[in-house]
């Protein structure tokens, strides 16, 4: 009798027809929407973000509408998926954040939520962002319980820190990504020798903001002898924007760079006159950056559609935002590991 030899499959094939479906947790702005809709061979099934502005916003680019809190998912009826996409709360692990980690009942243990859903579908890719402190924190604990819990349900575990200029942004934004899969994997290197200036981006609004009034005096910045200060791909200081009241200042509102290098990390929650995307000398001008130069400093399209959202909810969405750039260089990679080109 002929020996009937049985063929091996692959364990990264899709799981359903030609799409490699993915799903998009805590979705904010749509990130990793945006770099895998520039592929056919992708398709979201599923988004979810307990912000119900940035559900509007998401709905209204994409055609999808999120669902809310993940811990009110119902993971049993949730569509099937390949991939797993989440940039989890970065809060707990962050330097500006409360540091409580996983004991911040509120956002920390969040992760154990993308657990449950990892442990009802067994996606064959799982695709995590958070802030690069998230490496380090609690000395080291908080990311080897991440990995752990992966390498517990069959996952390989492979991170990088990846900063947005070496993809191509004028933005200085470091976050860590987690990849966990089936099989080997590996977080594609930056191809990206030239650094893109500030400058690239900029418009000419008629409403700029300008910083130097009559309660502030700029202040010449001295602390250039710090390493690095102002070579290429680093955010150059020009000046500290001292109050005239109280002689205080220097924080990164308060400060002005320069266009000619990259920016700094536009953050939600930063204040002073710079608040959110720093300030910058263009010109005779020093301004803060309109919605349309910061969504080019984070790989969006200049005409994303805020839903009429306002500017200043607009920028607090996009300092919790994930910079296209880096999982759009990752597309390639993920398609060539399920089989697709």
């Amino acid at each position: 009798m002929k020996k009937v030899m049985k063929v091996k499959k692959n364990p990264a094939a899709p799981m359903t027809g030609e799409k490699i479906r993915y799903i998009d947790l805590f979705c904010g702005l749509g990130a990793f929407h945006a770099a895998f809709n520039t592929s056919k061979h992708f398709e979201c099934v599923l988004a979810c973000d307990i912000d119900e502005g940035v559900r509007k916003i998401y709905e209204a680019n994409y055609g999808l509408k999120p669902h809310g809190d993940i811990r009110k998912l119902d993971i049993p009826n949730m569509p099937d998926f390949d991939i797993l996409c989440a940039g989890f709360p970065c809060q707990p692990f962050s330097i500006a954040g409360n540091g409580e980690g996983f004991k911040d009942t509120e956002k920390g243990n969040l992760f154990y939520d993308i657990l449950n859903i990892i442990d009802g579908k067994n996606p064959k890719m799982c695709l995590l962002e958070n802030v690069k402190n998230l490496k380090t924190h609690d000395e080291g604990r908080t990311y080897d319980t991440i990995e752990t819990e992966l390498k517990k349900r069959g996952y390989l575990v492979t991170s990088r820190c990846c900063n947005a200029v070496d993809y191509g942004s004028p933005q200085a934004r470091t976050r860590i990504f987690i990849v966990g899969t089936k099989m080997p994997f590996v977080i594609p290197e930056p191809t990206i020798t030239t650094f893109t200036p500030v400058s690239a981006i900029l418009d000419t609004p008629s409403d700029a903001t300008v910083a130097a009034n009559s309660r502030v005096k700029l202040h010449n910045y001295t602390l250039v002898e710090k390493k690095g200060d102002s070579k290429p791909g680093k955010p150059h200081i020009l000046y500290d924007l001292i109050s005239k009241v109280t002689g205080k200042g220097g924080r990164q509102g308060e400060r002005v760079y320069d266009v000619d290098n990259v920016g700094i990390t536009v953050c939600a929650s930063s204040g002073g006159p710079g608040a959110k995307t720093g300030l910058y000398k263009v010109g005779d001008v020093i301004r803060r950056l309109s919605v349309r130069e910061t969504l080019c400093m984070f790989g969006f399209s200049s005409d994303y559609n805020f839903a009429g959202t306002t500017d200043e909810n607009s920028l607090f969405y996009l300092g919790n935002s994930i910079v296209v750039n880096v999982p759009l260089s990752f597309v390639p990679v993920v398609e060539s590991y399920f089989g697709r080109s």
